[in-house]
This record gives C-alpha cells, sequence and structure tokens, in this order.
C-alpha cells in the first residue's frame, strides 16, 4: 500500500509518539515495590491508585519514585515519579492503613503478680475503638505489676499495671532532707505503697508526718 505525503505526515508523528511513550503498566509495578519496601518494616497495609492511561510521556529509562511528602507517609497521601531523562514528574495516589497492635495476657494472672516475658503477647487491634488505654509493646508490660487480676486474652491496659513497689507500707525507711547548702538524713515508717518516683508518706520518729519522693536506693527524698 503506498501512502500519500499527507497522509505520512498524519500518521508518523503517532507512529513516534507510541514508540517513544513511557509505559504505565510498569511505573505502577516500581511504585508497588518501592511501597513493598517501605512498609517491610510496619505494620501498615497499603492500597495504590492508578494512573491515567490517556497520559502520553516520553519514554524513561530510569524513573525513580520517593514520597511526595517525606512528612506525610500514613493515611492518604501520594508518591511522586520523577523521569531525570527527560524532566517531567507525576503523582500516584496511595493510601496506607497502619495496623494498630496491642497488648493481650497469655494466661490468667493475680493482683500483684509481676509480669514476665511469656506472660503477654502482641496482637492486631481489630476494632480501633477498643484500643483506649491498651500498651502498644510487651516492653511497658514485662516487669510491671498487676493492681488487679484479669483472665487470659485481655487487652492490657495502661491502669491495670504499675510499676513494682520499692517501699512497701509498714517497712522502714531513710529519709533525705536536702536544701540549699544542707542535707539532714533521719528515718521512718513508710505509710503507703509506692515505685521509684511516687510520692510516699512517711511517719517519722519524732511522730511528725511528711510526704517526699521514693528514690531508685529506696530511699525518700524531700525538698525545702
Amino acid at each position: 500500500m503506498k501512502f500519500s505525503p499527507l497522509m505520512l505526515a498524519w500518521l508518523l508523528p503517532g507512529l513516534v509518539q507510541a514508540a517513544a511513550s513511557q509505559d504505565m503498566a510498569a511505573l505502577e509495578k516500581l511504585a508497588d515495590r518501592f511501597m513493598q519496601q517501605e512498609m517491610a518494616p510496619r505494620q501498615a497495609t497499603y492500597k495504590l491508585g492508578k494512573l491515567d492511561r490517556r497520559l502520553v510521556l516520553p519514554a524513561c529509562a530510569s524513573p525513580r519514585v520517593d514520597w511526595s511528602n517525606a512528612a506525610q507517609t500514613t493515611g492518604n497521601t501520594a508518591l511522586v515519579i520523577v523521569c531525570p531523562d527527560s524532566g517531567w514528574s507525576i503523582r500516584l495516589p496511595v493510601s496506607i492503613n497502619e495496623k494498630q497492635l496491642g497488648v493481650v495476657l497469655t494466661r490468667s494472672v493475680s493482683a500483684g503478680e509481676v509480669l514476665q516475658e511469656g506472660d503477654v503477647k502482641l496482637v492486631e487491634v481489630a476494632n480501633p475503638a477498643m484500643a483506649r488505654n491498651v500498651l502498644t509493646s510487651p516492653a511497658l508490660a514485662i516487669g510491671q505489676t498487676m493492681r488487679s487480676g484479669a483472665p487470659a486474652g485481655s487487652w492490657l491496659r495502661s491502669f491495670m499495671v504499675h510499676a513494682p513497689y520499692a517501699i512497701r507500707a509498714g517497712q522502714p525507711v531513710k529519709v533525705v532532707a536536702g536544701g540549699d547548702g544542707f542535707s539532714v538524713l533521719s528515718e521512718g515508717i513508710a505509710n503507703n505503697n509506692a515505685a521509684v518516683g511516687d510520692a510516699v508518706s512517711v511517719r517519722l520518729s519524732s511522730g511528725r508526718v511528711v510526704r517526699g519522693m521514693v528514690q531508685p536506693d529506696g530511699s525518700v527524698s524531700l525538698s525545702y
């Protein structure tokens, strides 16, 4: 078949454009690999949008993918695909859903028990409405003392545990009173249980009752 010069002039730009246009599906695959790498260390799922197939861009030998906004990498956000050679860039929407994880008890525990590593595990919180006050890491639970008993499978919430008591009610304690240029050491009896950093009431040998803060060494510090 012979083509007239006019017909060739009409066909050739389209043929050249088709031969040199960027494959949108290839860009989506590149973006998907980027997201797989980004999500690998995170407890999250994602859903990529689609590029407009009507868009015609020059083919790119080495396109690059990155976050459109590095400060927004969760929720409804976007990627940017850039071609350094041709100078074009396009945005690709992506929706990211962060999984909420919470700590649950693996066995029934009683009040006063100190939690060990095998007593807790992380599971996904299916209903975010149930995640209020739930501990998000086993490290926040291990070594803590239960305030009350709870059955196996219970969500472990922050108000259900406390740090181990460094001082118990009725225990003799050293009381250190300090101020600008002076320090006085005395002894007394604790009136309540308290962990390091908690306030504790102490009855001194003189009968006077004071309140101070429990120190890591088990003493009680008063400041004036």
